[in-house]
């Protein structure tokens, strides 16, 4: 018993026993009533022996008055939630099997004085050997005590050459017998530890099938009967879990001669990927699906797992990722690498069509500081404030794009300088603005470079970039050199 549920095992087997036991003591009690008639005609015969005509006629109404009470007995514990696993069940089915043993015996001692054989002995035990599941130490020990009982009775009863041959012919039989029992008993803790596997692989594959991000439906394959559908299938589809049992999977096709492809290619290949099909929900919805099918073994059933995709949840998702490659998750604004493929096909555009552009490099002043000495949430909002500006004053005149840390860039159709200008003197006013009324405990800054590439220009873009980050930079000394003189005068 010393494996993995062994308590469970016992409550199973436990069961099993009563219900074998109960079952077992109903024809007892058949067999027992039929040969108490058979006693009583025999009473009659003055022939019998009237010594084993009385043993037979108490035996066998003994057994009819015991037989009654153990299937109350069994019937009663079967019902009670209390005492069902209690040693009380085991005492009584090891009390039954000791008193049927006993009944066996006697009736075979009894039948060795008058007819010479131990028949009722031999079948007695074999039958017990098979009916009984549970308790080997015990049985074993009923046996022992049960047969050397009936060896010294045997001895005692009858002195003769021909009862050494029936003892010795009994004790294999009981051998046999208790051989028959244990391979019944190690079959029966096979049976249920390979049921267990077989329960555990089952969670495993369902835990799994649950957390699959995609709808799955099992459904039998002859009949068509959903198995078993995850979550996903269930909000999918509008399905409620307790309707699952009456519905077939050609419920959820718009068209059934779809049902009907799928079932041929699937005896052809087993397997159908990315099958394009119109599929509906309970709830009326129509949707243009992407479905994958497989033959699989779904515990002793050949079935169809159904894996859906929705091909507009899967544009979405695409949209969605792309959106993440290329947009700044702190800024959502461009990131460098969206943004500079913009940049360079604006520049490949404007040398073929000969037509102009301005780029802008623009560097968040102090951004470090603020860093240092309000931490790196606070500077994650100095960012995003520069950057919500920015984008209010360009508007639709150019997009801007992060470039670096505190870096960004800002692409304008136009190479009209006077215009990029502008937009870049209301930038600062902005920022000027916010600072006057104290809405940060820091100044919000930037500095800007800017660079109009004209048709007639022969740069690379790698030149106008170090063009535009050296004008930017150039500023920024200006500002801050202007910034020392204003202290150094207060």
């Amino acid at each position: 018993m010393d494996f993995k549920n062994s308590d469970e095992f016992i409550k199973k087997y436990t069961i099993i026993s009563l219900q074998r036991a109960k079952l077992f003591k109903w024809v007892t009690f058949f067999v027992c009533f039929f040969s108490f008639f058979l006693d009583l005609i025999l009473s009659k015969d003055g022939t019998i022996d009237l010594l084993y005509r009385q043993v037979l006629i108490f035996v066998h109404l003994i057994g009819l008055v015991l037989s009654l009470v153990y299937v109350i007995l069994y019937r009663v514990l079967e019902k009670s939630q209390k005492y069902r696993f209690s040693s009380i069940t085991k005492a009584v089915v090891i009390s039954d099997v000791f008193l049927t043993l006993l009944a066996g015996a006697i009736l075979s001692i009894n039948s060795q004085r008058f007819t010479g054989n131990i028949d009722a002995y031999i079948m007695v035990v074999f039958v017990v050997a098979m009916v009984a599941p549970m308790y080997p130490k015990w049985v074993l020990g009923v046996y022992a005590i049960i047969h050397t009982f009936f060896l010294t009775a045997l001895s005692f009863y009858y002195q003769n050459n021909t009862v050494f041959i029936k003892q010795a012919n009994a004790t294999s039989i009981v051998l046999v017998a208790l051989v028959v029992f244990m391979m019944f008993y190690k079959y029966h803790i096979k049976h249920f530890l390979n049921e267990e596997r077989l329960k555990e692989d089952k969670g495993t594959f369902l835990k799994l099938f649950e957390i699959n991000p995609f709808p799955l439906i099992i459904c039998n394959f002859q009949d068509g009967k959903i198995r078993y559908a995850n979550r996903r299938a269930l909000l999918f589809y509008d399905i409620k879990k307790e309707q699952l049992a009456d519905l077939n999977h050609k419920d959820i096709y718009k068209n059934e001669s779809d049902v009907n492809i799928i079932g041929e290619l699937l005896k052809t290949n087993k397997a159908v990927n990315n099958y394009i099909v119109e599929q509906k929900t309970f709830s009326g919805a129509v949707k243009r699906l992407i479905v994958n099918y497989e033959l699989i073994d779904y515990f002793g059933e050949q079935s169809i797992l159904m894996g859906v995709a929705d091909i507009a949840e899967i544009k979405r998702i695409e949209q969605e990722l792309t959106m993440h490659a290329n947009v700044d998750c702190l800024t959502s604004v461009f990131n460098r690498r969206s943004g500079m493929e913009l940049v360079k096909k604006k520049y490949e555009r404007a040398k073929q069509e000969k037509s102009g552009f301005t780029l802008c490099f623009i560097d968040i002043d102090n951004l470090k500081t603020v860093n240092d000495k309000f931490g790196h949430l606070e500077g994650d909002s100095f960012i995003i404030e520069v950057c919500k500006v920015i984008k209010e004053e360009i508007r639709s005149k150019g997009f801007i794009f992060r470039y670096g840390g505190d870096e960004f860039m800002i692409l304008f159709d136009s190479d009209e300088e006077a215009e990029i200008n502008s937009v870049c003197r209301r930038i600062a006013q902005r920022f000027e603005a916010l600072n006057k009324s104290n809405f940060k405990p820091y100044l919000i800054n930037a500095s800007i470079g800017t660079f109009s590439y004209k048709p007639e220009m022969d740069l690379s873009l790698e030149q106008i970039i170090e063009i535009v980050d050296r004008d930017m930079y150039h500023n920024k000394r200006k500002k801050q050199a202007k910034e020392s003189a204003i202290k150094v005068f207060r």
